[in-house]
């Protein structure tokens, strides 16, 4: 079974994982399943990270143990708080149909890579992670930001091509951002609309592409924009199918069961 969960933030937002937290869900995640995790996935985040790491101390150090003993695999794709310059020089395998990087400090855990299109448990999925921090001015670049956060010219071409191979139609799509013109239909989270090469790209996607159901993170809400099958996952970790559940009955039971 797939489930789904919003931004992670490094720790600062794992209560959701923790064994109380699923069981209050009526979760339990085998072996058998695989978590995806809708960008800010934040291990490693700071420069320091690394090194506490090798010294198996820190909350880097705690987390990724923790990661590392869950019986099932983490899949994401990359937010803007994630450290783009540590991945960039992670290596680069193939899983699922598509380009993945496996973490070096739990082989469970798989970076999503942008404009790759997978097949997981017999569904296609297009991923496009990233996008643009709406808090640069309080963060320093290299440190706390990365430029990778947003899409580039090669990460586009990518993804329009693994596109049209695909027909221009998935099952799902999962990225962090989404459409520039929807952003402002996120409740509470109009600011987030700010200049995005991301999410302008995404506009393409939504324009070309059939897909059944799409995932965002980054808005720190759980909702839905209904018209066009888009939830904004934070809070809550659910199951895949319960969106189909939840869609043919009424959309909007997603958000009161979320809040």
């Amino acid at each position: 079974m797939i489930y789904l969960t919003g931004d992670t933030h490094a720790g600062t937002d794992m209560r959701k994982l923790s064994r109380k937290q699923l069981k209050r869900q009526g979760i339990s995640i085998t072996e058998n399943d695989i978590l995806i995790i809708t960008g800010d996935f934040g291990f490693p985040f700071l420069p320091e990270d690394i090194g506490d790491y090798e010294n198996n101390d820190g909350e880097y150090a705690f987390w990724m143990k923790w990661f590392a003993e869950r019986p099932y695999k983490i899949l994401f794709v990359d937010g803007n708080h994630d450290n783009h310059d540590w991945w960039a020089q992670q290596d680069v395998s193939e899983m699922f149909g598509g380009k993945v990087q496996v973490h070096p400090h739990a082989e469970n855990v798989i970076h999503l890579m942008r404009g790759e299109v997978y097949t997981i448990e017999g569904l296609t999925f297009f991923t496009f992670g990233g996008a643009a921090s709406t808090d640069k001015t309080y963060r320093k670049e290299g440190i706390s930001w990365w430029s990778g956060e947003e899409a580039n010219d090669d990460e586009i071409r990518n993804a329009l091509d693994n596109l049209e191979k695909a027909d221009n139609k998935v099952d799902c799509i999962i990225t962090h951002t989404i459409p520039k013109k929807l952003i402002s239909e996120i409740p509470m989270f109009y600011h987030k609309d700010i200049p995005c090469r991301t999410a302008s790209f995404l506009e393409t996607v939504l324009d070309k592409v059939r897909y059944d159901k799409w995932f965002c993170g980054h808005f720190h809400t759980d909702s839905a924009l209904p018209e066009h099958n888009i939830f904004a996952l934070y809070n809550t970790v659910h199951s895949l199918g319960f969106f189909d559940m939840v869609r043919d009955e009424d959309i909007s039971l997603y958000t009161r069961e979320c809040f």
